[in-house]
């Protein structure tokens, strides 16, 4: 398995600063592991470069609406860019039974008049990416004593710590990280990266994006519907 050395090493000699068989001196391959770590934070904005999804349980509190999300945080994940799905599960069945909940878009969010209405169960969740936590907010507020939350989140490709971490991601990844911190050094040596590394680095980047598209069922405002929308028109978040 490769390391981050040895992805540091192929970039180098794509470029020509390494001849076959030759390391990288020590300067360089620091330099080497902090831009690819840049270029793996950057990532974490892409939703198509995450692979996975992580499925992460927390305690709702009664007539608790919101809910930090980071490591540590009450929603113990590190902090999401994205989150696909938020549902409800009521421990007080056998087995338990979990309940899909409606994503607010910020817009609805926006327009609910009353946040601090309670009910048993919420029906709706709105994420708000805030920094360094994550911020939910379920709505109606719960007032029940025996409900969990589920979040499901694309989970980056975590940073490499050291030059000896080995790189374990899915085919297709190794040869993105190569080609693309070939083009991200090659200023730095004075060097133009070929067209054909550029092509290369595209080519791979496509082949991730298409390995990581998901299939997702259609989806629709109900308030698009005849019949769904308020007396004056507008969006109601009752009727949804």
């Amino acid at each position: 398995m490769a390391t981050a050395r040895d992805v540091i090493q192929s970039s180098l000699r794509e470029i020509g600063v390494l001849a076959g068989g030759e390391t990288a001196g020590a300067d360089d391959a620091v330099d080497g592991l902090a831009t690819l770590n840049r270029l793996l934070n950057l990532w974490e904005a892409e939703r198509l470069r995450i692979y996975t999804t992580t499925r992460t349980e927390w305690t709702i509190t009664a007539s608790t609406g919101q809910y930090a999300v980071g490591t540590g945080s009450t929603v113990n994940v590190a902090r999401p860019m994205f989150v696909d799905h938020i549902n409800l599960q009521d421990t007080s069945t056998s087995p338990d039974t979990e309940t899909p909940l409606s994503k607010l878009t910020e817009d609805q969010w926006a327009a609910v008049q009353f946040k601090d209405q309670t009910a048993t169960l919420p029906t709706h969740w709105y994420y708000n990416p805030t920094y360094a936590t994550g911020t939910i907010d379920l709505w109606p507020v719960p007032t029940g004593t025996t409900l969990e939350g589920v979040l499901y989140a694309p989970t980056a490709v975590a940073q490499l710590a050291a030059l000896t971490t080995a790189v374990s991601m899915p085919p297709g990844y190794e040869e993105m990280l190569v080609t693309a911190l070939a083009v991200r050094l090659a200023p730095q040596y004075g060097r133009e990266p070929s067209q054909a590394l550029k092509d290369a680095a595209r080519e791979a980047k496509a082949t991730v994006l298409r390995s990581n598209k998901r299939l997702r069922d259609l989806s629709f405002d109900p308030g698009a519907l005849i019949g769904t929308r308020g007396a004056s028109g507008s969006y109601d978040i009752r009727q949804g």
